[in-house]
C-alpha cells in the first residue's frame, strides 16, 4: 500500500470512467446523531469535502460489466455507504445534524466516460474534480466509483467522503472489489459475496452504541488527564513544535511531502531492534519526533495526538466506516531514542485510556478552558498495513497465488489548505514510509524536521 496525496498520484493517460446510481429510493433518518467525528468533520464543513481514495490496477482494459456487478455487491455490504447527512433547518434545535440512510437494497448503477485523459495532470485534474463533486457527505451517494481504462493495465478507484471512512476502510475497499471483480471477470460471472468475503460489521450499529455511551462526570479521571494535557499545551490544541511562520489563525495552501524512510531490509532490522531493546516501532517513531524537536528548539516535551483505531471487536476488523479515537501524548526527550522509546511506551496505556472519551466531549466538557488558535492539530499517525485486511503483500502477484494480491494498492487523500504539520508513517513490506501535510510556505522548516527524524530512525 503506497500512501500518498492527489497532486503526487502517478496517473498514466486513460479513459475516465464513473459508475453512478441510477435511481435513489427515498430512505430514512437513522433514530441517532452522528457520531462524535462526524459532528466535529461535519460541522467544520465549509463547502469542501475532506475525501480519501483508494486505486488498484487490473491487466487490460476494464471489464465495465464485471465492475458494475463488483460495485453493486460491494456498496451493498456496508452500510456506512447508505449514509449522507442532512441539516436541522432551525438553528436553535438540540440536534443540529442528522444521518440519513438510503435504500440500496436494488441499487443500480449506470456507466459514464467522464473523458480521455492524456496526460498525467489532466487525469489528476479531472479525477480530482469529480472526487470533490461527488464525495459530499451532505447527498447520496457520499462517494466516487470509477475507473481509468487503458489497453495495457487499468486503474481501478473509489473515493469517500471522510465522515463514512477511515484508512482502515481503504485496506477493506481494495481488498473487497478487487477480490470481487476478479471473480466477476472469470467465465461463470457468478460469484457469491458472502462466500469471498468476511461478514461486514455494521457501521450504524457502531454508531449506536457510541451514542448509548453516556458522558463522563466532570470529576472522571479521563478529563482531568486532558485538562493537564491541554493546561500543558497553554490552553489550546497541541501544535508542531517548530516555528512555521504562519500567525495562528492563518490558513495557507498545503504542501504535501511523501518519502521512504526504511527500505524493507532496514525496516525489518530496525522492527528487531525495537524488540531487542524493549519497546514498539511506533514507540521509536514518536520518541524520533520528540528528539528532532530538542535538536532543532531545545524544548524536552513535545505534545502531540495520535489517532486509534476502535476496532476493538473481531466483527469490526471489517467494519467500513470512521472507527478512529484520538489519544494524547506527551514524549519527553531522554539520553537517546531507545530509552525515550521505552518512555513512550509506559505512557501509551494512560493515552490509550484518555482515548475512550470522544474529541467532542472532551471540548464539551471543558468548555472556556480551551481555545484552539489552529483549525488543524499537530497528530502523528502510525499504520501497519500488514496486519490490515487484506494485507501488505508485494506489490505483484506471484503465479499460482490462490488469492493474487492487488496490484499497486494506493491511498490517496484531497489537497486543501492547511495551518499545522500531520504526519501519517506507514509500514508494509516496502519498508517504513512516511506522508506530511503541511503548510507550503513552511515548507523547508518540515523538510529540515523530516531531515533529522530520518537521520535519528537510521541510527541502530
Amino acid at each position: 500500500m503506497h500512501i500518498t496525496f492527489l497532486d503526487r498520484f502517478e496517473a498514466r493517460p486513460g479513459r475516465i470512467l464513473q459508475w453512478t446510481p441510477s435511481e435513489i429510493s427515498t430512505g430514512s433518518t437513522y433514530p441517532v446523531p452522528p457520531t462524535s467525528n462526524q459532528q466535529l468533520h461535519l460541522a467544520g464543513n465549509r463547502g469542501d469535502t475532506t475525501w480519501l481514495a483508494a486505486t488498484f490496477d487490473v491487466p487490460g482494459p476494464i471489464d465495465t460489466d464485471a465492475l458494475r456487478a463488483s460495485f453493486e455487491e460491494w456498496t451493498s455490504r456496508h452500510d456506512a455507504l447508505s449514509c449522507s447527512f442532512s441539516q436541522a433547518e432551525e438553528a436553535d434545535e438540540s440536534s443540529a445534524l442528522f444521518v440519513d440512510v438510503a435504500d440500496v437494497v436494488d441499487l443500480r448503477l449506470r456507466e459514464e466516460t467522464v473523458a480521455d485523459a492524456r496526460t498525467p495532470e489532466q487525469v489528476r485534474e479531472l479525477l480530482g474534480e469529480r472526487l470533490d463533486r461527488w464525495c459530499n457527505p451532505f447527498a447520496f451517494p457520499a462517494y466516487f466509483l470509477g475507473a481509468i481504462t487503458r489497453e495495457d493495465q487499468s486503474t481501478v478507484i473509489c473515493g469517500f467522503d471522510h465522515a463514512i471512512c477511515d484508512g482502515w476502510s481503504m485496506s477493506i475497499a481494495i481488498t473487497e472489489i478487487s477480490t470481487l471483480y476478479r471473480e466477476y471477470t472469470r467465465a461463470d460471472r457468478n460469484p457469491i459475496a458472502s462466500d469471498l468475503l468476511p461478514e461486514p460489521g455494521s457501521f450504524l450499529n457502531y454508531c449506536f452504541r457510541e451514542s448509548a455511551t453516556a458522558d463522563p462526570e466532570p470529576g472522571d479521571h479521563r478529563i482531568a488527564g486532558w485538562r493537564s494535557f491541554l493546561r500543558a499545551c497553554g490552553g489550546d490544541t497541541p501544535h508542531f513544535p517548530v516555528d512555521l511562520g504562519l500567525p495562528a489563525g492563518t490558513m495557507s495552501p498545503q504542501g504535501t511531502d511523501t518519502r521512504m524512510l526504511l527500505d524493507a531490509d532496514e525496516a525489518e532490522l530496525f522492527d528487531q531492534n525495537c524488540a531487542d531493546h524493549r519497546h514498539s516501532p511506533f514507540g521509536a517513531i514518536l520518541a524520533s519526533i520528540g528528539l528532532a524537536t530538542t535538536q532543532l528548539t531545545e524544548k524536552r516535551d513535545t505534545r502531540l495526538l495520535f489517532p486509534v483505531h476502535t476496532r476493538r471487536e473481531p466483527r469490526h476488523n471489517h467494519t467500513f466506516g470512521w472507527l478512529v479515537a484520538n489519544a494524547p501524548m506527551t514524549v519527553t526527550s531522554m539520553d537517546d531514542l531507545h530509552s525515550t522509546a521505552r518512555a513512550v511506551n509506559l505512557a501509551f496505556h494512560e493515552a490509550l485510556s484518555l482515548s475512550s472519551v470522544s474529541s467532542r466531549q472532551v471540548l464539551r466538557s471543558l468548555g472556556p478552558e480551551v481555545s484552539p488558535t489552529r483549525r488543524d492539530i499537530f497528530s502523528v499517525s502510525y499504520a501497519d498495513y500488514r496486519t490490515m485486511p487484506g494485507g501488505s503483500r508485494p506489490r505483484e502477484s506471484r503465479p499460482g497465488d490462490s488469492q493474487p494480491a492487488p496490484i499497486n494498492p494506493q491511498q490517496l487523500s484531497r489537497v486543501s489548505s492547511a495551518d499545522d504539520v500531520q504526519f501519517w508513517f506507514s509500514r508494509t513490506h516496502d519498508g517504513l514510509a512516511v506522508r506530511t501535510r503541511f503548510p507550503a510556505p513552511a515548507a523547508q522548516a518540515v523538510f529540515t524536521f523530516l531531515g533529522c527524524v530520518s537521520e535519528i530512525l537510521s541510527t541502530p
